[in-house]
């Protein structure tokens, strides 16, 4: 049945009814755009900026002590995800940014294949940031999960879980008790935080103009690169030094003003 719009619901005259098309589904509109076609994007950085930026960020776990990723859980992990997330955005914010994938195959690792990664949220403030991701894969499911090609979402049975740190492993906590454990690296530091609701996707043009061939996640990880770019060799050795690492002892230094809490 209709009922005729009562006067409070008329327009000004110069705001037609055409506006509401607009207005109306503009913050759906966006979100599903940032949500469902950022990982369509092509990658903004090659496959050795990736390695570069992914072995600095190894490096220094390596010189890391205390409070920071376990020794145990790093070598205990099935496969590695580095990532840096760039958020920006005003009211509607949107994630999305780089990284690289890369598994352990017994005792060695593969070749690295590139990620790309994306969400939304509202409600983030003014302005943008950065922050880098470490990603331990510590189950086969979760292996699984991130050597898919095309565009993906996290399910529930590989969702980050905030991974624990130096003292709370001595603390009696579990080794491994979850798919995934997620890292974020901030200053030299390394904290375990949890990172829900993204979206990857296999960035198959950076992996092609790098190993000049067209290849799957799953065959890269599985050696059927025909070649090994000098950049990888870089990425091996830095893996290679932190799996004959000895467990880290100590606390990290309180990054806090003296007398603050």
């Amino acid at each position: 049945m209709r009922t005729r719009a009562g006067s409070g619901n008329r327009l000004p005259k110069e705001i037609g009814p055409d506006i509401l098309l607009v207005v109306k589904p503009v913050i759906p509109l966006i979100l599903a755009f940032m949500a469902g076609t950022t990982l369509s994007v092509k990658a903004v950085s090659s496959m050795e900026e990736r390695i570069d930026k992914t072995v600095d960020i190894l490096e220094q776990y390596g010189k890391a002590q205390g409070d920071s990723i376990p020794r145990e859980v790093f070598q205990e992990a099935k496969g590695l995800v580095v990532m840096w997330i760039i958020k920006a955005g005003f009211i509607v914010a949107g994630e999305g940014g780089d990284g690289l994938v890369v598994m352990r195959e017994g005792k060695k690792w593969s070749h690295p294949s590139a990620i790309s990664a994306a969400g939304a949220g509202v409600g983030f403030q003014a302005g943008g940031s950065s922050q880098n991701f470490v990603l331990l894969l510590n189950t086969e499911e979760a292996v699984k999960q991130f050597s898919q090609k095309g565009n993906y979402t996290s399910s529930a049975e590989v969702e980050g879980t905030a991974g624990p740190t130096g003292r709370e492993l001595s603390a009696g906590v579990a080794t491994v008790n979850a798919p995934v454990y997620t890292y974020s690296f901030t200053k030299g530091l390394f904290g375990g935080v949890s990172l829900s609701g993204m979206g990857y996707g296999s960035a198959d043009d950076t992996n092609e103009n790098f190993y000049g061939q067209k290849l799957d996640p799953k065959d890269i990880f599985s050696g059927k690169a025909k070649k090994t770019p000098e950049a990888v060799k870089r990425l091996w050795k830095v893996l290679e030094e932190l799996d004959k690492k000895p467990k880290i002892t100590g606390k990290t230094p309180s990054q806090n003003p003296k007398g603050s809490k």
